[in-house]
């Protein structure tokens, strides 16, 4: 390859036809050190016929920079050898952009290793701004963005090309003054990527990225930016949009995604950490992020104490997603709030699936955890929530035509005027294996202090633990509202024991005629209502392994144990340790457990009930590298390591109590 390199770069006659001569040449390196220096290089780059290397030593580089070709060659803009970003400040002195870079056809265009002053005079101008053609591959690395203060300017500004790549940049904005989004791009129609930035403190969104067909956005810090609407610290809008690894923390708009706002045919969140983001004003949603979309899945992600509110309505402490198909897996919702609206962990306008996901201390007017349309709740954990004005205070799950299914999931501590630990009002409705304890319904008016149920077609209320929770009201275990005469309640093989109310109904509240209500093989004490049919029920204390502490397995000596039905509608197949839901006999227990000494630790691979340095280290290793384990639960739990640990450090056989896992296996003898 010939290569025309040209050192020092002055502004003489002779240097200007030197470079003119070099037009043939496959390549050209420039190296400057003035601001004249990279100016004329940028001139004659545009028409040298060849790809170009303009390498800027240390300095202060004030001026407007301009590059306009419609040749198609590549250029790189970059440090020379062993300076480094801080050394090289490019200003454009209030007056315009620093570096302007325009370019045609499908060349390749690399900005790296520079500084630029973001003292543009306007905030709709980036400091670097690149409009690649309809092909071109762009790449920003290792670059900055800075605002003196009281200066107004876009970070970056990329305005169009075929794919982009923005890596190791830091935008930040000016605290005093000014304002400017710190990474625009637009009418980049291919892949965009933003990797490893930080960007903080814009007044104008600190990320926006329209337009492109493919975006993802990782491992990037996103802190502290502002915005009048949807997105002040990122707004993505384009076809397939995968957020993961990212950290969005103080963030704040006057509409929707505080955090993150995300438009898209396919929207994907994963690992990502939502801190301390809000929206206010009018017609808020989703304090910590908001998507829309036809696919939105959300997997391993954390939001805390996000916040939604203002005048107008509003959606989502949390997230709120509208989207044909959104899933939910793994999520940690903490203390997030919604000041006017639904939805104080998260917020969802249509039919969702939840899996896994942990929701405590979050609040709304209704939905305190989660406010869904049609949902699929799957083992999820909802503590310490609360609906203030209304109902749902775990969660509230309403919808007209749609099936809902709560399975194996926790509801305890939460709150609500209306349904306690859940609210659900919908056609049809699944409520299985559920444990909803110690939650309580707050209006003397209302009812449900664990569960308000109204289903307009079939209910099907099989195997759930209720106890411990209370009304001011009536219905202290569950509510059950019939508003028609059509509906079938099926309400078979549960614990609704142990629960109080003011009013009528301290564990079981019944109202309306519907078509056919059956109560069959529960144990209960404290019912209000009649059923059309009651039988094979007890009243006598469940026996509880250790409800003070939060087990509500039951004992050997339970006579819950085998008292239930196995010709319940529906039936579920596992209890909600994952045990098979009917003993060897054919025979079902009562309550959300079924009784199990038969069942050994995961680690335990060949079940002798004995588990050896060896499978506890494969274990171990599958649980800190996150890796699935052939026997649930995944992802592995630390206290089943350490339970493992245990059993095997002290060596011997080991057996199963009956008792809530991992403290279940215990050491024979001891």
């Amino acid at each position: 390859m010939n290569t025309r390199n040209i050192h020092k770069f002055t502004i003489g006659l002779g240097a200007l036809a030197l470079a003119a001569a070099c037009v043939q040449v496959s390549a050209v390196d420039y190296h400057v050190s003035t601001a004249q220096a990279l100016q004329n290089a940028l001139t004659l780059a545009e028409s040298d016929g060849a790809n170009n290397n303009i390498y800027i030593t240390n300095g202060y580089y004030l001026g407007n920079f301009n590059y306009n070709s419609s040749a198609g060659y590549s250029l790189t803009v970059t440090n020379e050898p062993g300076v480094t970003n801080t050394q090289i400040t490019l200003d454009g002195a209030g007056g315009g952009r620093a570096l302007s870079i325009t370019s045609s056809g499908t060349s390749a265009i690399t900005v790296a290793g520079i500084t630029f002053s973001r003292n543009c005079g306007s905030t709709t101008i980036g400091a670097l701004r690149i409009a690649g053609g309809t092909g071109s591959v762009i790449v920003v690395n290792g670059c900055q963005f800075l605002s003196p203060t009281n200066s107004s300017g876009m970070g970056l500004e990329l305005a169009s090309g075929l794919n982009a790549t923005v890596t190791n940049c830091t935008a930040t904005g000016a605290t005093t003054g000014g304002g400017g989004t710190g990474i625009s791009i637009a009418a980049v129609t291919g892949n965009v990527t933003v990797q490893n930035c930080t960007i903080t403190t814009n007044a104008g969104s600190g990320l926006s990225v329209s337009g492109a067909s493919v975006i993802a956005v990782s491992g990037s810090i996103i802190t502290g930016n502002s915005l009048g609407c949807q997105g002040a610290g990122a707004y993505c809008s384009g076809a397939a949009i995968t957020l993961s690894g990212n950290t969005f923390s103080g963030n704040s708009t006057g509409c929707s995604g505080g955090g993150a706002y995300c438009s898209g045919t396919t929207v994907t969140l994963t690992g990502n950490t939502f801190t301390g983001n809000s929206c206010g004003q009018l017609g808020n949603s989703g304090g910590g992020a908001y998507c829309s979309g036809t696919t939105i899945m959300l997997t391993g992600n954390t939001f805390t104490g996000n916040f939604s509110g203002g005048v107008g309505g509003a959606y989502g402490g949390g997230i709120a997603c509208s989207g044909t198909t959104v899933t939910l897996t793994g999520n940690t919702f903490t203390r997030n709030s919604n000041s006017g609206g639904p939805g104080g962990g998260a917020y969802f306008a249509g039919a969702a699936t939840l899996t896994g996901n942990t929701f405590s201390g979050n609040s709304a007017a209704s939905g305190g955890g989660a406010y869904c349309g049609a949902a699929a709740l799957t083992n999820n954990t909802f503590t310490g929530n609360s609906a203030s004005t209304g109902s749902g205070g775990g969660a509230y799950c309403s919808s007209s035509g749609i099936t809902i299914t709560a399975f194996g999931n926790t509801f305890q501590q939460n709150n609500a005027v209306t349904g306690g630990g859940i609210y659900a009002a919908g056609q049809t409705i699944n409520l299985l294996d559920n444990l909803v304890v110690n939650n309580s319904q707050t209006s003397s008016s209302s009812q449900g202090g664990g569960i308000w149920v109204d289903a307009t077609s079939n209910l099907f209320f099989i195997n759930n633990t209720i106890t411990g929770n209370t009304a001011a009201g009536s219905g202290g275990g569950a509510a059950f509202e019939v508003t028609g005469v059509v509906e079938l309640l099926n309400v078979y093989n549960n614990i609704i024991w142990g629960n109080t109310a003011n009013g009528n109904g301290g564990d079981v509240w019944l109202a309306g005629t519907g078509q056919k209500k059956v109560f069959d093989f529960n144990d209960a004490d404290s019912l209000y209502g009649v059923w059309d049919i009651a039988l094979n029920n007890i009243d006598l204390s469940p026996k509880f392994f250790d409800p003070v502490n939060g087990d509500y397995h039951t004992q050997s000596t339970s006579p819950c144990l085998n008292a239930g039905t196995n010709g319940a509608p529906n039936l579920p197949l596992t209890d909600m340790d994952g045990n098979s839901r009917t003993n060897s006999a054919g025979l079902v227990d009562m309550g959300c457990y079924e009784f199990n000494t038969t069942a050994t630790h995961p680690a335990d691979v060949n079940g002798d009930f004995v588990i050896t340095p060896a499978e506890y280290a494969a274990y171990a290793a599958a649980w800190q590298n996150g890796q699935t384990w052939t026997n649930g639960p995944n992802p592995i739990p630390a206290n089943y390591v350490t339970r493992a640990g245990y059993l095997m450090t002290n060596g011997g056989a080991y057996y199963n109590s009956g008792s809530a896992r991992p403290v279940n296996w215990k050491l024979i003898g001891h």
